[in-house]
C-alpha cells in the first residue's frame, strides 16, 4: 500500500509503506514525521492484522485520529482510497497493486459477429492530488453498464379499413393549475401572459431575498452599540501559543539531544471549569555517557510567562524568519538547532547547523532565559564537554577568590557560589565523578567553615562593644560583617537589625 499526501507541502506525493508498517507523528524518528499543530509526538502507526489486512492504531493522541471522517478507537481498517485525517494533515491510501481487468482485451482482435453489438469501452480517470473530504453520499451512476442490444423491428401487420365513429360529446373544460396561475371557471389567461407573469414574480422574490440576505450580512458586521455607547468588537479567536526547541550533535559514537516542548491542552482546572493549560515536555538522551532525562512538568506554565514569552519571540523577528533564506542552513547535519513556534495566525519552522541567523540566535537566548533558567534546567540542556568547560571555569574564580579573602573578606561569598556552581554541575555525573569534583567539594566546606568562623566572632565583637558602651565600634563591626555576608541571608537581616538597634542607642545618648 501506498500513502499519498493530499495537501502541504508534500501535496501529490507518495510513500510506499514496508511490511511492518509505519508511524506517524511530530518526532523526527517517525517514518512519516508532521510538524504540525494539532499532531502528537507519537500520534498514529498504520501497520497489519494477522490476515495481511492494513489497519491504522490511535496511539493515544491528544486530537484523535480519522479514517474518513469517523473517529478511530483503537484501530481501524484501512481500504484503498480511504483519508486519514491527522491535525491539519490528509493521507490517502492508494493500492500498490491494482487488479487487473476482468476481460482484459486480447493480442488480436476477432470480426464484430453482428453490426447490433459494440464492443465495451472502459476509461480509467486520473485521481488529483487535491482533495475534498469524503461525505457520506450515494452514487447516482446506474450499476448496471452493459451495453443494450437492439431489438428486430417487427414485421407490419395489415390494418382493418377505418369505420365511421360517432362526434363524441362536449366536454367541459378544465383549468390547469400552475404554481403561479388562478382558478378561474369562467376564463383563463393565454399562456404566453401566465409564463412571464410567473417568472416575474420569480426573479422578483430572487431579488428580494438579495437584499435581505445583504443587509443582515452588513448589520451582524458592524460594531455593537452597548447602552453606555462604547462599541464591543467579537473577540478574535485565536490558536494556542506552541513551542518546540531542539539541539542535536553527532560526533563520532557521541550522540547529544536534548528537546523542549510547550504546548496548550484544554483540561479541567481546579475550579471543575475547562481551561486552556499550558504544559512542558523535556527530554534529554546523551547514551554515551549514561545521561538520559525526561520530565512531563506536573504544574502548568503560568499565563504571565506564556504571555511575556510571545512578546518576546515577536519582538525579534523570529516569526517573519524563512528557512529557505537562511544559507548554510542544511550543511551539516552532524549539529543542528531547531525551533518551531506557533500562534494566533503566525507559525515559523527553522532549523540551522551553525551560527549565520542572529535572530534565531536572539530566539534562542529568549527560551535559555525565560524558561531553562526559570525551571532550573540550564545545566541540564548542555552536552558533557560544554558541563565540564563550565564546571572547571566556575572552580577556578571560586579557588582565587578564597585564597584572596584575608586581604578582601568580601571575596568569601563570591568563593562560595562558585564553588557551589561547579559542584553543581560535577554532580551530574556518575561515578566515578572527576577528578576536580573532590577539590570543589572540599572548598566550599572550607569556605562555608571559614564564614560561619566570621559570622561568630563578629557576633562576640558587636555584643562586647555594646556591653562597654562603645556604640561606634558596635555600628562598624557591624558595616564590616554586612559587607561579607550576602545580602539574601539570615544572617545579613539579623546584623542589620542589630546595626539599627545600636544606632538608635546612640541617638538617645546624644540627645
Amino acid at each position: 500500500m501506498k500513502i499519498m499526501y493530499l495537501n502541504g507541502a508534500l501535496t501529490g506525493q507518495t510513500m510506499e509503506l514496508s511490511p511492518s508498517g509505519a508511524t506517524i507523528g511530530r518526532e523526527s524518528d517517525n517514518t512519516i514525521q508532521l510538524p504540525m499543530g494539532g499532531v502528537s509526538r507519537y500520534h498514529a502507526k498504520i501497520e497489519r492484522d494477522a490476515a495481511g489486512n492494513w489497519l491504522i492504531r490511535d496511539l493515544g493522541s491528544t486530537n484523535g485520529t480519522l479514517v474518513d471522517d469517523v473517529p478511530v478507537i483503537g484501530a481501524s481498517p484501512l481500504a484503498p482510497g480511504a483519508v486519514i485525517t491527522i491535525g491539519d494533515q490528509l493521507l490517502r491510501c492508494v493500492d500498490s497493486n491494482p487488479a487487473p481487468a476482468a476481460n482484459p482485451a486480447p493480442a488480436v482482435q476477432p470480426a464484430p459477429q453482428s453490426a447490433s453489438v459494440s464492443p465495451q469501452q472502459t476509461t480509467q480517470v486520473q485521481q488529483p492530488a487535491f482533495f475534498f473530504r469524503p461525505q457520506n453520499t450515494t452514487s447516482s451512476v446506474p450499476t448496471n453498464t452493459a451495453p443494450v442490444q437492439k431489438q428486430p423491428a417487427p414485421a407490419p401487420q395489415p390494418q382493418p379499413a377505418p369505420q365511421p365513429q360517432p362526434a363524441p360529446a362536449p366536454s367541459p373544460e378544465v383549468p390547469q393549475h400552475g404554481l403561479f396561475t388562478k382558478k378561474k371557471q369562467d376564463r383563463q389567461r393565454p399562456a404566453g401572459s401566465r409564463k412571464f407573469l410567473s417568472n416575474a414574480i420569480f426573479a422578483f422574490i430572487v431579488v428580494l431575498i438579495a437584499i435581505v440576505g445583504l443587509w443582515l450580512f452588513l448589520k451582524l458586521s458592524e460594531p455593537q452599540q452597548t447602552p453606555s455607547g462604547q462599541q464591543t468588537v467579537k473577540k478574535k479567536v485565536e490558536n494556542p501559543f506552541v513551542l518546540y526547541y531542539e539541539k542535536e550533535s553527532v560526533e563520532g559514537n557521541k550522540v547529544f539531544r536534548f528537546v523542549l516542548q510547550l504546548e496548550g491542552r484544554r483540561e479541567k482546572a481546579q475550579d471543575g471549569k475547562e481551561a486552556l493549560l499550558y504544559r512542558m515536555e523535556v527530554t534529554l538522551d546523551e547514551p554515551q555517557n549514561k545521561r538520559r532525562y525526561y520530565e512531563l512538568f506536573k504544574d502548568p506554565v503560568p499565563d504571565t510567562l506564556i504571555a511575556k514569552l510571545k512578546q518576546q519571540i515577536l519582538d525579534s523577528g523570529f516569526m517573519d524568519l524563512q528557512q529557505e533564506k537562511i544559507a548554510g542552513t542544511s550543511q551539516d547535519n552532524r549539529q543542528h538547532r531547531r525551533i518551531m513556534a506557533g500562534f494566533d495566525n503566525k507559525f515559523c519552522d527553522v532549523k540551522v547547523s551553525n551560527d549565520v541567523s542572529e535572530t534565531f540566535n536572539r530566539v534562542e537566548t529568549i527560551i535559555n532565559e525565560t524558561l531553562l533558567d526559570e525551571y532550573d534546567l540550564g545545566v541540564i540542556s548542555q552536552n558533557v564537554d560544554r558541563i565540564l568547560e563550565d564546571a572547571r571555569t566556575f572552580l577556578f574564580v571560586a579557588e582565587e577568590a578564597f585564597r584572596s579573602i584575608d586581604t578582601t573578606p568580601s571575596n568569601l561569598p563570591k568563593a562560595i557560589t562558585n564553588y557551589k556552581l561547579a559542584l553543581r554541575r560535577y554532580q551530574l555525573f556518575d561515578d566515578p565523578k572527576p577528578a576536580e569534583w573532590k577539590t570543589a567539594r572540599d572548598g566550599l566546606a572550607a569556605a562555608e567553615a571559614k564564614l560561619e568562623e566570621i559570622r561568630l566572632e563578629g557576633q562576640k565583637n558587636v555584643r562586647l562593644f555594646y556591653e562597654q558602651r562603645e556604640y561606634d565600634k558596635a555600628v562598624a563591626e557591624c558595616n564590616r560583617l554586612l559587607a561579607i555576608f550576602p545580602s539574601d541571608s539570615e544572617t545579613y537581616r539579623k546584623i542589620r537589625e542589630t546595626r539599627i538597634k545600636i544606632e538608635k542607642k546612640m541617638s538617645l545618648r546624644n540627645n
